[in-house]
């Protein structure tokens, strides 16, 4: 059985567990217990929500109070490192920012996945769509095998719904 961790237990990380633990997964939930802003249900959020909600199913995920100290990827998923301990993952969802997850080597400025790590609290910033982004990502790891074919999957089916607009600057010369 696969196994994800999922970092950070606000709307978008405990969607994302919930639906994983649906499709047979094992999950681990990081919860650093922080509170913040409530995010609008909104759009097409509003119909993941009743998707989420009408599905009724246990929750099978396991909850851990502690901190992500560092990622390491390799071919077939990432080893965690824990302040006591390390341990290795199938795929790391960073719903919120963790261990300077985009620091991981060849991470482009614009992908949201790489190495078996999504960093689904950047989509929610660029499409304000946390539950959407959330379902998104565990449909694709549902459909495809592979998670990197479910990480693009999941990036090209959601980047049409981004809100912001990023601007480059070029140095006056």
């Amino acid at each position: 059985m696969a196994t994800a961790l999922v970092v950070g237990a606000g709307v978008s990380g405990l969607a994302t567990a919930l639906r994983l633990s649906r499709s047979t997964w094992n999950v681990v939930v990081l919860d650093h217990g922080g509170r913040s802003e409530p995010m609008p249900v909104r759009g097409p959020d509003r119909h993941a929500a009743r998707r989420l909600a009408a599905l009724p199913y246990p929750l099978h995920y396991e909850t851990r109070h502690t901190a992500v100290v560092g990622l390491c990827p390799d071919r077939f998923g990432v080893t965690v490192t824990f302040p006591d301990h390390d341990e290795w993952f199938d795929i790391v969802v960073c719903a919120q920012p963790c261990c300077q997850a985009e620091r991981l080597p060849g991470l482009r400025l614009d992908a949201w996945s790489r190495d078996h790590v999504a960093l689904l609290y950047r989509a929610v910033h660029d499409t304000r769509l946390p539950l959407s982004s959330a379902e998104l990502l565990a449909d694709g790891l549902d459909l495809y095998r592979d998670d990197r074919e479910a990480f693009s999957w999941w990036e090209n089916t959601l980047r049409p719904h981004i809100t912001t607009v990023r601007r480059s600057f070029t140095p006056a010369g």
